[in-house]
């Protein structure tokens, strides 16, 4: 029985559906309950008001609660029922003793339907307006306009108590079931939370299910593509006296470069993404950096007949300290850009030095990019227009890279266009200016290692890695003397055997990977072996790995594919930073 009336006064309408249709339910018992209690006072003798009012009140509540089911519009049922009740409960006081009447205790709960059913500017007017309503009551009755004089014959105070207990109940009613509803929301709420929570969870495991199928991707993509890299430099010096064979295999360098800075793009804009691609300062000369990114760019730009220039006196003979490799990256980006929308004319490289660090500009004489286009121009996936994606494809994400990357770095990225007759893109990095003589130790050590016999332990379970690998070491370093080791188990056993003054460890191999055998070199080998310089070798441009293999005890990391440069700068880096720390 009890489970019954509790549906009969708390019915699940209340609880359920959106804060609008509880709002609708709680109305409609609203309505029903106050035209009931209404009814009554007919039948309880009061002498001086005419009982034909209550019937009347009754009527204009159920009538509201007919219209509400008819379809008529909720707020305006709802401000229907205030205007009624506060003109019901006037008259009733001013027929019963006016301000003094016990019918205005009515007064302090006919505000309720506007606190519980509209919302707060709505709420707070009629709020107004019920004091409004007890200030006038207050007016007529000081000024005589009705009789305030309270009727305390015995016959009366059934109704007097009637108009309390009502009061009391429907009160008491009221605010059960505003704490239920209250109650219910926040249970549905809490309930709500957890689903975000879990939904929260399952998007951070899709992301990072996505970073590691991508970073794995990468790594399987990027392995062999240092073997075709690596291989046709190889077979590119081979054919130099046939151009026919030659051209081939310069088309299939750039077809692979092409795919690698696809792989790279993805790669990188993952990272950006997920804010974990880290930057790695070194120092290096500006200028002939500059000089050697365009270089990468001659035969390109003289098929297309473009004339490709670099001002860059202003930073003639400055070292600067910070990321090289990015720094590259963002310029290749753009001449990338340039060249691809230039037909005819010329792109200019500038740098100079500004306060807090170096200015770059690519200017060209292309296309141009439309103004609305400019703000958008920096967002991932974008390209200037339809019919510039068709025309010239891409993936749209080498300026939203560049602007990252830029922006890591702490610097600022523009550009200024005009339609027809080019395009400007500049940045704005804070490299740090170093000494001449200071940076150019590493500089010095690089040259004199080309006539030296250094002893290098390469170690690498692909053997056509470790092929393309000992090719490159040769031709970058002609007198050095290279052993091999194809798993962590071998490179130890050498170790063992031989002192060398270099080792490049592939990072990822069975058994026993670069980073175990790291750590066993520096804990358990006497110097010098302990001490010597491991450069960790990787085809993952996930830049936890990076962290992995420097905490491992490696010295430094190399990229596949690789790169000359880079080769050439790490190694010299890294033989220089052990002898002046045995100095």
């Amino acid at each position: 029985m009890f489970e019954k009336l509790r549906h009969v006064f708390l019915p699940r309408s209340f609880f359920t559906g959106s804060q609008l249709e509880r709002r609708r339910s709680l109305l409609m018992y609203m309505l029903l309950m106050v035209g009931a209690c209404s009814l009554p006072f007919y039948f309880i003798p009061h002498p001086d008001y005419n009982h034909i009012a209550n019937l009347v009140g009754t009527a204009g509540y159920w009538g509201l609660l007919a219209a509400l089911l008819i379809g008529v519009p909720y707020l305006f049922v709802v401000h229907g029922i205030l205007v009624w009740s506060i003109g019901y409960v006037a008259y009733l006081a001013a027929m019963t003793g006016g301000i003094n009447s016990p019918v205005m205790v009515w007064m302090t709960v006919v505000i309720l339907p506007a606190i519980l059913l509209l919302d707060r500017i709505p709420a707070m007017f009629w709020v107004v307006a019920v004091f409004v309503a007890n200030l006038l009551l207050l007016l007529i009755s000081q000024h005589g306009l009705v009789n305030s004089d309270i009727n305390m014959a015995n016959d009366v105070m059934a109704w007097t108590v009637a108009n309390k207990l009502f009061v009391l109940g429907l009160a008491m009613y009221v605010v059960f079931v505003t704490e239920r509803m209250h109650r219910s929301q926040t249970v549905e709420m809490d309930e709500s939370n957890a689903e975000l929570e879990r939904t929260h969870q399952a998007l951070i495991r899709a992301q990072a299910h996505k970073d590691e199928f991508i970073a794995s991707v990468g790594h399987e993509l990027r392995t062999p593509m240092n073997a075709i890299l690596g291989l046709n430099g190889i077979l590119r010096t081979e054919l130099a006296a046939k151009p026919e064979d030659a051209v081939v295999v310069d088309h299939i360098r750039r077809s692979t470069e092409q795919l690698l800075q696809v792989v790279n793009d993805i790669l990188d804009f993952s990272q950006l993404q997920a804010g974990r691609l880290v930057l790695h300062e070194e120092e290096f000369a500006l200028r002939e950096t500059l000089i050697g990114v365009l270089a990468a760019y001659n035969e390109k730009t003289q098929t297309k007949k473009i004339i490709l220039s670099l001002e860059a006196s202003a930073v003639h003979n400055m070292w600067v300290k910070g990321d090289r490799q990015r720094l590259v990256q963002v310029l290749n980006n753009l001449l990338d850009n340039a060249i691809k929308f230039t037909a005819v004319g010329q792109i200019v490289l500038r740098a100079q030095a500004v306060g807090g660090g170096v200015l770059f500009e690519v200017q060209d004489s292309g296309i141009g990019i439309a103004p609305d286009r400019q703000k958008q121009i920096f967002n991932g996936f974008e390209h200037a227009d339809v019919q510039t994606n068709r025309q010239y494809g891409g993936t749209g994400l080498g300026l939203s890279i560049c602007e990252r990357l830029v922006s890591l770095q702490g610097g600022t990225i523009g550009v200024s266009s005009v339609q027809g007759q080019g395009s400007r893109f500049w940045f704005q990095i804070p490299l740090r200016s170093i000494a001449v003589k200071e940076a150019q130790a590493a500089a010095e050590m690089a040259r004199m290692l080309i006539d030296k016999p250094i002893q290098i332990l390469l170690v690498d379970d692909n053997a056509v890695n470790l092929l393309v690998a000992r090719m490159m070491l040769k031709k970058c370093f002609p007198k050095a003397e290279i052993a091999q080791a194809n798993s962590g188990k071998e490179a130890l056993e050498k170790m063992r055997d031989q002192v060398f003054d270099l080792t490049l460890m592939d990072m990822v191999m069975p058994e026993m990977d670069g980073m175990e055998v790291t750590q066993i070199v520096r804990r358990d080998f006497p110097a010098p072996t302990s001490d010597m310089p491991i450069l960790a070798l990787t085809a993952s441009a996930n830049p936890v790995d990076h962290d992995r293999c420097l905490a491992s005890g490696m010295n430094d990391v190399l990229h596949k594919p690789l790169d000359e440069q880079q080769l050439i700068s790490k190694i010299s880096n890294a033989l220089a930073a052990h002898a002046w720390g045995q100095a």
